[in-house]
């Protein structure tokens, strides 16, 4: 008889050693299971996509399949990766994605769209723009074409059906619509169409079956509805240009000195703004400071090397690791607005992304720290240079650059993150947001850890109860405490 032979088992590295596993028969179909399991387990990312300029020419693009330039503008569609838990971008050509439609929805799906040059900003924005309006036309025309396919017309056979909106009797020999949009039911015409407006009843089936007469009496209470709603817009339009003339003419008189335009009102010059002048100042100003960061990131480039960017980074107190394009980043935000103070919550490094600062240190050994912010305390004073860099360009920046700088001025935060939350609101307390926490003993560091878990959201409770979440021990554990047996 045949024998086959084992199979051999695989070497996996999990959990930091070296064991083995056997498959059995089947193994790989239960392997294709899990792998699905942990794909819809695995948490969504933050963002569909993800914007940067190349940072070598070693990707290619997966639409046309060519090397992707180093420092081009790519964007890369966030998928789930298989050879780790989290998800990994699939690099583009930007043309290569703004030449295709319906792409990118909105500006929100879109992560370090504002790390980019200000003209590449505009060219995605415009593109999600455009997506969402013919996102939104075909909304429209698909929600139109599902009413037709649920609907119906024709001349009714009997009175015995009752119209589901006036609750009144069908006529015999009168039209009505079958719909199916709020249950199957039978509607008089003009009900129906006081329901359903933008409803074509001459795409409805059963519509070529219907005399000439009925057809055109049905047109008519169309038009009839169409035009009744047209002559209540234009009151509404006539009533708020009579009440804007009323409070015109209330208005003083105005003399030669003062600009069209403007009014006097008590003594003091009132000049009407525009609806959208604030997004619109905004806008001019966020594009006037892109092109300062970018400017000032070009010439450092240009005139000052990675060692250098460093040990500016490092007098100033600032995070001197990382490549040269997060050097360059830093030294133009501390050159611009001023040298960042540190992480309030474990005292590293603040670094701007995303719209907002946030830490790069760890608040343990295992544990990340989650401090963010949108207001980050800067140092009141010039950004130094190191005595031992001889660089002519820095040198004579130095000697220009003013000891107050201005404050750099945020995007807008998306719908999502500011519920509940204004765009000047720190962004601390996400990590031990709810959290009930209860201190027993006593040390010498009590005070300052109850500080810092004040700033990452914690609440406290003197006494151990159903709700708390976490006992915090200082000065040793005390086995025969009540409240420690409490916890147990």
């Amino acid at each position: 008889p045949f024998f086959p032979p084992p199979r051999r088992p695989h070497l996996c590295w999990c959990r930091g050693s070296q064991h083995q596993h056997q498959e059995a028969a089947g193994g790989e179909g239960r392997g294709e299971e899990r792998g699905a399991l942990a794909a819809e387990m695995a948490a969504p990312p933050p963002k569909a996509w993800k914007a940067e300029y190349a940072k070598s020419g070693r990707s290619s693009c997966k639409s046309c399949k060519s090397p992707i330039a180093k420092d081009a503008l790519r964007l890369g569609k966030m998928v789930q990766a298989t050879q780790f838990d989290g998800f990994m971008p699939m690099w583009n050509h930007a043309k290569c994605i703004l030449n295709k439609k319906n792409q990118i929805k909105s500006v929100d799906d879109v992560e370090g769209i504002d790390a980019l040059r200000w003209d590449d900003q505009e060219k995605i924005r415009n593109y999600a723009a455009n997506s969402s309006t013919t996102s939104t036309a075909t909304a429209t025309a698909s929600s139109t074409a599902a009413i037709s396919d649920k609907c119906a017309i024709e001349v009714a056979q009997s009175a015995r059906a009752s119209c589901r909106r006036c609750s009144e009797k069908i006529a015999k020999g009168t039209v009505r619509v079958s719909s199916k949009l709020d249950g199957q039911g039978w509607y008089h015409v003009s009900c129906f169409l006081e329901m359903s407006p933008t409803a074509s009843v001459e795409k409805f089936p059963g519509w070529e079956t219907l005399s000439h007469d009925d057809r055109g009496a049905i047109i008519d209470v169309v038009k009839k509805g169409a035009a009744s709603k047209q002559e209540t817009t234009s009151k509404g339009s006539k009533r708020k240009i009579g009440d804007i003339d009323m409070r015109n003419s209330k208005a003083p008189n105005l003399d030669g000195s003062t600009s069209e335009g403007a009014a006097r009102s008590k003594g003091k010059l009132v000049v009407p703004c525009e609806p959208n002048s604030s997004s619109a100042d905004l806008h001019q100003k966020l594009k006037e400071q892109s092109d300062t960061l970018w400017k000032l990131k070009d010439e450092l480039k240009k005139h000052v090397s990675t060692a250098e960017l460093r040990d500016m980074l490092e007098v100033n107190e600032q995070d001197p690791s990382g490549p040269e394009r997060d050097l360059l980043e830093r030294c133009a935000d501390g050159m611009l607005f001023g040298a960042l103070g540190t992480c309030p919550v474990c005292n590293s490094c603040l670094y701007y992304y995303g719209g907002h600062y946030q830490c790069n240190g760890h608040v343990s050994e295992w544990s990340k720290c989650t401090y963010m912010t949108t207001e980050p305390v800067r140092m009141k004073k010039k950004w130094k240079i190191p005595d031992e860099i001889k660089n002519d360009y820095l040198t004579k920046w130095f000697k220009s650059q003013k000891v107050k700088k201005p404050e750099r001025v945020l995007p807008p935060m998306s719908p999502q993150k500011s519920v509940g939350q204004s765009p000047q609101q720190s962004l601390v307390g996400e990590a031990l947001d709810n959290l009930r926490v209860c201190i027993v003993g006593q040390s010498k560091d009590t005070d300052e850890l109850k500080q810092k878990l004040k700033l990452a959201g914690a609440h406290f409770s003197p006494r151990v109860t159903k709700d708390i979440n976490c006992v915090v021990s200082c000065g040793g554990l005390d086995n025969e405490s009540a409240e420690v047996r409490k916890a147990r």
